[in-house]
């Protein structure tokens, strides 16, 4: 491991299990086969050294997606025949070698990495002992539907994402954030994931991330300006978002329901000197949540929490942040004053 990755690793992925109290933890491999049905594809686990296997297994299904951790505890081998939907195998330690049947070079995954598996590919997954990652399994409607949106238009041919995902550059951390939010997320039972606008949002967040940072046959369709935009689609979208604020919006819902591309519509924000459209959100989130706390009992310690989650911010200490840079003081300062 790298020190680039080591580091990468340490800011968002560290210690991620100890947030999952119902992590299996097995030496059986028909048990952890079936545990990792809700996150990861069906597959064959077999191991490769002469010593047993000790699996630990995290999996959580949600609406859009599917995320899971997976450690073997030793050196195996994992197959998946036709893989039915899209995998990205996200390194937390150790590495894996990934031998493809087209002729492609063999893939190595380590922290600082990921790899892209597509439909209808044929797996040979060789994992060091000390090598644990999380697996995003995503749907192939799901996707198409998400960069549909995107693109404000039916597509042809499925998405076909480049294999190597390389987590050391900006964009890529800022979707590996967001991984890393679901991660933690999924292995808390009373967490913000139970707030279904916090779980559609993240959700959304992580598909159009992806789309939007990690190459693929559509990446230029979706760098192209589309058409012209007016002023009057603009304010139809402010318009929609503080009428229904508490709605699972995303630029791509905005766009589809003004009859644009997601793109024509954030070049139109920007042209009317608006702050993107997600971020325009996120502003009139915040002034309700503000508004909840000026009303809200300064005694109940919870209240914090509880309305920023219920308004889908899903990392506190970036709403903590956010909130003081909008209003200049931290949300606490603002539910003592409710007393006054």
């Amino acid at each position: 491991m790298n020190q680039d990755g080591q580091r990468l690793v340490a800011n968002h992925l560290d210690a991620l299990t100890s947030h999952w109290a119902q992590l299996t933890d097995t030496t059986d491999i028909d048990e952890a086969t079936e545990a990792l049905r809700p996150a990861f594809f069906p597959v064959a686990i077999t191991p490769s050294g002469t010593g047993s296997l000790h699996i630990r297994v995290m999996a959580k299904q949600l609406p859009l997606l599917s995320i899971g951790y997976l450690d073997f505890g030793g050196e195996a081998t994992m197959r998946v025949a036709d893989m039915p939907g899209y995998q990205i195998a996200v390194a937390v330690s150790g590495h894996s070698l990934t031998n493809w049947p087209d002729g492609h070079a063999t893939t190595v995954t380590s922290p600082g990495s990921a790899t892209v598996f597509r439909p209808g590919t044929d797996v040979e997954h060789l994992w060091s002992p000390d090598c644990g990652q999380l697996g995003i399994r995503i749907a192939p409607a799901e996707l198409t539907r998400e960069l549909e949106h995107l693109l404000d238009r039916s597509i042809g041919k499925p998405v076909e994402f480049a294999r190597r995902l390389d987590l050391t550059d900006r964009a890529s951390q800022s979707w590996l954030s967001l991984v890393a939010v679901l991660a933690r997320e999924a292995g808390n039972h009373a967490g913000i994931l139970t707030n279904p606008l916090a779980a559609a949002n993240l959700q959304h967040l992580l598909l159009e991330g992806l789309l939007l940072t990690q190459p693929h046959n559509y990446t230029h369709a979706l760098r192209e300006d589309g058409r012209p935009t007016s002023a009057a689609t603009v304010q139809q979208s402010i318009d929609l978002m503080r009428s229904y604020p508490e709605s699972e919006w995303t630029t791509a819902a905005l766009a589809r329901a003004t009859g644009v591309s997601a793109r024509a519509l954030q070049k139109a924000f920007a042209k009317a000197g608006e702050p993107p459209p997600m971020t325009y959100l996120r502003h009139l989130r915040l002034q309700r949540v503000r508004a909840e706390l000026a009303d809200a009992s300064p005694t109940r310690p919870s209240a914090v929490t509880t309305v920023a989650s219920r308004w889908g911010f899903v990392h506190l200490g970036r709403f903590a942040q956010q909130y003081r840079q909008l209003f200049g003081e931290p949300p606490s300062q603002t539910l003592r004053a409710a007393d006054r």
